[in-house]
């Protein structure tokens, strides 16, 4: 006697009497287009290879370098704090963000259209929005404290409990818009209608509401954009500060040849008291100056001076508001001013450098995410080769994760010289 059973293939339930033939070519046709699905992934994976390996990078010089600035600044490093509070703060995310965004990166590479995974997707999505947000938030306090140092010294400056809440505050806001990824981005079909079949890819769902989809493509442009212009303005104020500053330096440099100045050079020496310079300058281990005193050497432009007369008497005359180089003041002093000022300078133009070469990066994000947000099917329409390009330049922000650490090693002279004693100990 022939008995039938009944069998489930692919989802699908075969009843006893089901004719063996089309049960076959059921088979056949699954496994087939399973075949197909495969063989383009690997081929768009293999055009990617490139991109793999600059990716591949990224993660090898991230993890290096920002690693080596952690331990450097955080453990080795001990004169002047105040300047170098934010840099292993700045580190930590770009090293986060260097690993995640680039490893993503790989794996996006790799299952253009077989990223069957929702859940890897989506949590992947969410940590590399969460930490590129913290770095760019990160860059905006850095530009806030440098704005206040430089263009407003004698306000009052952040306290370091006030960087701290700074910092926590990045932390929570980067946060609060990395949730929404979970909900807009996921696996996606991803058709080729050449071949006839249907993968999957990890990129924003299209089946969400397409209305709140655009709202927060639209805010996080707008946030992004708001930074981007934050730390234009805030760092042109800088700079037009600094060189300011420079200009006025120079004049200061030049030898007076007033009359006011011959009268006073005629002055006997032993009637004028000048500050003493005996003490000792240095306030750092590193060789630096500490920069506390920016703010009241700025606003002291030009102190009082002070003549003695025969009687013993001592007579305080003000000096005219013209900037000029006060001849008593001690010349240890005025060195030091000069190295606070350096100091200062120094530390606010290599931040104007991160922040450059940040938004180098992230402005063609920014098109992109623009473009992408307008057309639902931007991927889709190009072709293997310029989707690589296009990927490439995507993915460039990477690159502000991965530079910092060099600017430190040429900007930095105490961290050049930490990096160089690190490599003598292990040869």
């Amino acid at each position: 006697m022939t008995m039938f059973y009944s069998c489930e293939i692919n989802g699908k339930l075969f009843e006893p009497g089901s004719s063996y033939q089309t049960l076959t070519t059921k088979m056949e046709n699954s496994s087939y287009l399973s075949d197909k699905l495969e063989k383009w992934n690997s081929e768009l994976a293999r055009g990617l290879t490139p991109n793999n390996v600059i990716l591949s990078l990224y993660i090898l010089t991230g993890l290096l370098g920002n690693s080596t600035v952690i331990l450097i600044y955080r453990f080795k490093m001990r004169g002047n704090k105040e300047e170098r509070y934010f840099i292993p703060f700045l580190a930590t995310a770009d090293l986060c963000g260097s690993l995640v965004c680039a490893s993503f990166g790989i794996a996006l590479n790799m299952m253009q259209a077989e990223f069957n995974n929702m859940h890897l997707c989506k949590a992947w999505w969410f940590f590399a929005a969460f930490t590129t947000f913290t770095s760019g938030f990160f860059l905006v306090i850095i530009a806030v404290q440098r704005y206040l140092k430089v263009c407003r010294p004698l306000a009052k400056q952040m306290t370091l409990k006030w960087k701290r809440f700074a910092l926590s505050l990045s932390l929570l806001v980067a946060f609060i818009h990395a949730v929404p990824m979970v909900h807009f981005y996921g696996s996606v079909p991803f058709p080729n209608e050449e071949e006839g079949i249907v993968g999957l890819r990890c990129s924003r769902l299209k089946t969400t509401n397409e209305t709140g989809s655009l709202i927060f493509g639209g805010a996080l442009v707008l946030i992004t954009v708001a930074c981007i212009v934050t730390l234009i303005c805030l760092y042109s104020k800088i700079g037009y500060t600094i060189l300011a500053h420079f200009k006025f330096s120079k004049i200061d440099c030049k030898p007076d040849t007033s009359s006011e100045v011959e009268k006073t050079s005629k002055i006997d020496h032993s009637q004028v008291k000048i500050p003493s310079s005996n003490g000792p300058l240095s306030d750092t281990d590193d060789g630096t100056y500490s920069v506390e005193t920016y703010n009241t050497e700025l606003s002291e432009s030009l102190p009082p001076q002070k003549f003695i007369k025969p009687t013993g008497k001592t007579l305080t005359t003000n000096t005219k508001r013209e900037r000029k180089v006060n001849p008593y003041k001690s010349n240890a002093k005025r060195r030091k001013e000069r190295l606070n000022l350096r100091v200062v300078h120094k530390f606010t133009l290599m931040f104007m450098l991160i922040t450059i070469i940040f938004l180098i990066c992230y402005i063609p994000k920014v098109i992109i995410m623009l473009l992408e947000a307008r057309n639902s099917k931007f991927w889709e329409e190009f072709s293997d080769s310029a989707r690589a390009g296009v990927l490439f330049v995507y993915r460039m922000y990477i690159i502000n994760n991965i530079t910092n650490p060099i600017i430190y090693a040429f900007l930095d002279e105490q961290f050049a010289k930490e990096i160089r004693s690190l490599f003598k100990h292990c040869k």
